[in-house]
């Protein structure tokens, strides 16, 4: 089924409104007066009658045997008022649901620790002073056990075992062919193969998880309010862990900031949980403080080791793409991490007509803190490598950079395009975007700037890399990793009250991105009403429609969808009822400019407000079959999605946004600083839905891609310490180390989308790192330098410089 079967617009000349006022505009976004005055609520705002602050007592011990837990002093401190240890945790509820399954623990260790911060006790108190106190005098005994923090290591013999009971520490094992992949090395006039190393590194939201719970003794029901990023999904895994129905978990989602992956609090969701059963049913808050965060929390992500190579024809043909990744997804396989490893394959081959790839995938556990998801979830290393390895190929060839990725590109003429790993591209101009990009940055200019400075012994480096985004993800694009299920619900409710406002009901909370003016603005548009007559409300998880909400650049495209499909089935309610009134039959009455009326007789029309106005109030003029309530809810999900096929293979994600990312770096060679002296973007994502939107997030995934390229590293030593958890460690971009860039839009429409609008929220975040870490090899050419590793910290780079000055001696 496409869009045009459920009556959704696939462009904005289909609206039905002759001159739209708000879509693919930037209009301000509805959400920013109540941030920008200080009267958004977000979690730790929120203040219950009788509300207790829980402290986590957590391990400092990578692993260990838990031999004991005495928390009876802790008991006896005025003002606590509930412990819980993991005898709590094994009598009220189960082992976390992982991906892949059979690798996840209790909310509270049980037997054993499995990482530094793993949590080990609780405490609700009357507040958060005492239950810190009463952390103290918790007695916990161990047994340290030897630790393994090498993913090279976990896979030898002997290695400690993370989970004893699963025989190794190998999570999953996997080896993926797309086509002739031997054949095309085997006749390649060119094999460029490098290893490469990505360390840990994720997300860091000025505000961390926090979560309030109450159980309900009486009802035997469980509340949540908290700093959900997905709040439905969160109610399904609580619903599994304490053997709940679905419809006795409610999840109230609070509005919050910079997720991207790093508010997966479960385990204090269920911490407090518990606390709240034995405190008999007050309410229990906790909120996750940076140290927590940084060593519990959801703050690592990629964690790999890379072994790839391009097989080429003598004219800089690629013929094949290998890529051995063993990936490091720490304790337990409980945040989807593990999903991670598995996106690539959604654009394994990048903006790249490769014919034949080939993908061996390990995962291994580590005692290290579990990996999560991260903003683009796993493509970012991936485009780096491939992007190097077309760098490298480049320099092999002494081709151009520019000129290797255009004899490579998937030509405009060949979308939608199926790529070797099986995902289908929706359209696209890559050669634009790079010839954009070269456009803006006077590229030849900047060569013959880079090579003037080079002979006054400066080392200027221009990268230049071209990624696709992929965009609206579904969960069939996971099944390798072992998560089932095929479509992603997005719903709205759409209705008309009695003075004609509009409202839309949705299930998601305010997160940044702006999404709740999509909204609006779609709607506006549809009934050519002025935006202010439009409010947008979010539910929590009983009263929403099925939905997920943001995550894997899908929620502009599918709130407009469910926006419009709601609109749509709410238009031919009001059809119906006008066709009664004005004695014809729907088929000759249409919604055009605000007013509904008979076909080609505009003088036979009514707003669109007196047909509802007439269901509310005139029942008694309502066609059978017609309820008087002017409302209506759609749920979209992706159309055409299919099955995993034995190798991975499927129509996965939606969209393939793609940009051209130019920078100019300079490398100072005596202290190993990198200066980003300018910055270019060319990007496509088809329709903006609401331009200021795409603006922002594409200069704030450019942030996070600076720090990802140059500063971000969760540090572990070999025994599984983690070494970085402050920020006086864990390094991240200031201002002054992340430029403005200079941006440019290029718009092919996606044929499959609503308003033809691709997934935006990741881009920069694909592209940036690779841009970077190309200039910088770019820069070291010179010197016969490659660096290989991630992040370029002035400390790493230094080192290289070091190592090259010795052998050049």
């Amino acid at each position: 089924m496409s869009e045009r079967d459920t009556g959704i617009p696939t462009s904005v000349a289909e609206l039905p409104n002759s001159e739209p006022r708000y879509v693919g505009r930037p209009i301000d976004r509805l959400e920013d007066p109540a941030l920008l005055t200080g009267r958004t609520q977000f979690i730790d705002d929120l203040v219950l009658p009788r509300m207790l602050h829980c402290a986590i007592l957590r391990s400092p011990h990578a692993h260990a045997t838990i031999v004991s837990v005495d928390t009876s002093e802790a008991e006896k401190l005025p003002g606590v008022v509930a412990v819980v240890t993991g005898e709590d945790a094994k009598r009220w509820s189960n082992p976390v649901m992982t991906v892949p399954p059979g690798w996840g623990t209790h909310c509270l260790a049980t037997d054993k620790a499995r990482f530094v911060g793993e949590p080990v006790a609780a405490v609700a108190a009357v507040s958060r002073y005492v239950a810190e106190d009463a952390l103290e005098l918790i007695a916990v005994e161990y047994e340290p056990l030897p630790a393994v923090a090498d993913a090279r290591k976990a896979l030898d013999v002997g290695s400690p075992l993370v989970f004893e009971q699963n025989g190794d520490n190998v999570m999953l094992r996997k080896l993926f062919t797309w086509g002739d992949v031997d054949g095309a090395f085997a006749g390649a006039t060119h094999v460029v193969q490098r290893e490469f190393r990505w360390n840990r590194l994720g997300a860091n939201p000025l505000e961390t998880f926090g979560v309030v719970s109450q159980w309900d003794e009486l009802e035997g029901t469980l509340t949540c309010r908290g700093s959900f990023q997905a709040q439905h999904h969160f109610a399904m895994a609580r619903a599994m862990v304490f053997n709940l129905p679905l419809n006795k978990v409610r999840f109230i989602a609070h509005p919050h900031g910079g997720s991207f992956g790093g508010k997966g609090g479960a385990r204090g969701t269920d911490i407090t949980a518990l606390l709240s059963r034995k405190a008999g049913g007050r309410p229990v808050k906790w909120i996750e403080d940076r140290m927590e965060y940084l060593a519990g929390g959801a703050s690592q992500a990629w964690d790999r080791h890379y072994d790839a190579a391009v097989a080429l024809d003598a004219q800089g043909k690629v013929l094949g793409f290998r890529v051995r990744l063993l990936d490091d997804l720490g304790a337990t396989a409980e945040g989807w991490g593990a999903v991670s490893a598995a996106k690539p394959l959604t654009s394994f081959t990048g903006c790249y007509a490769i014919p034949a790839a080939q993908y061996d995938l390990t995962i291994v556990a580590t005692n290290k803190l579990p990996g999560s998801p991260y903003r683009g979830m796993g493509p970012p290393p991936h485009n780096w490598v491939l992007e190097q390895l077309m760098d490298l190929a480049a320099r092999e060839l002494a081709l151009d950079p520019a000129e290797i990725r255009r004899r490579n590109f998937i030509p405009p003429d060949a979308f939608p395009y199926t790529i070797a790993s099986g995902n289908e591209y929706d359209s696209g101009d890559y050669a634009a975007a790079l010839e954009t990009a070269l456009a803006m940055a006077d590229y030849p200019a900047l060569r013959a700037e880079q090579a003037r400075l080079r002979a006054e012994g400066r080392y200027l480096g221009i990268g230049l890399v071209n990624t696709i985004e992929p965009g609206v993800f579904d969960w069939n694009a996971y099944a390798i990793v072992g998560q089932p299920g095929t479509g992603v619900p997005e719903g709205a409710t759409v209705g008309i009250d009695l003075f004609g406002k509009l409202t839309i009901k949705v299930g998601f909370a305010l997160e940044g991105q702006g999404q709740y003016t999509v909204a609006a603005q779609v709607l506006a548009d549809w009934f050519k009403v002025d935006i202010a007559d439009v409010r947008v409300i979010a539910l929590d998880t009983l009263a929403a429609p099925p939905h997920f909400g943001p995550g894997g650049s899908r929620l502009g495209v599918a709130i407009t969808g469910a926006v419009l499909g709601a609109a749509r089935r709410l238009t031919d309610k009001l059809v119906a009822v006008a066709a009664g009134l004005f004695r014809t039959t729907p088929e000759h009455v249409e919604l055009r400019d605000g007013r509904i009326g008979v076909k080609g007789m505009p003088e036979a029309s009514m707003p669109f407000q007196e047909v509802a106005q007439t269901m509310l109030a005139r029942s008694d003029l309502l066609p059978p079959g017609v309820d008087p309530n002017p409302e209506a809810t759609y749920v979209w999900t992706a159309p055409g999605r299919t099955p995993a096929d034995d190798q991975g293979r499927a129509k996965s994600y939606l969209t393939a946004a793609n940009a051209c990312h130019l920078v100019l770096v300079e490398v100072d060679v005596e202290t190993a600083q990198v200066h980003i002296r300018k910055y270019w973007i060319a990007d496509d994502c088809g329709t903006r839905l609401n331009p200021a939107n795409v603006e922002g997030q594409t200069q704030g995934g450019v942030a996070q891609g600076v720090g990802a390229a140059l500063l971000e590293e969760a540090v572990y030593d070999e025994d599984g310490q983690l070494r970085t958890s402050t920020f006086m460690d864990y390094l991240l971009p200031t201002i002054y180390e992340v430029p403005m860039t200079e941006k440019r839009a290029l718009c092919t429409p996606s044929p499959f989308t609503p308003l033809g609008a691709k997934g935006c929220g990741e881009g920069a975040m694909h592209t940036t790192p690779a841009a970077i870490l190309c200039a910088i090899n770019d820069a070291l050419v010179p010197l016969g330098l490659e660096l290989r590793e991630v992040p370029a910290s002035p400390q790493r780079l230094w080192t290289l410089l070091q190592q090259g000055k010795a052998a050049r001696r």
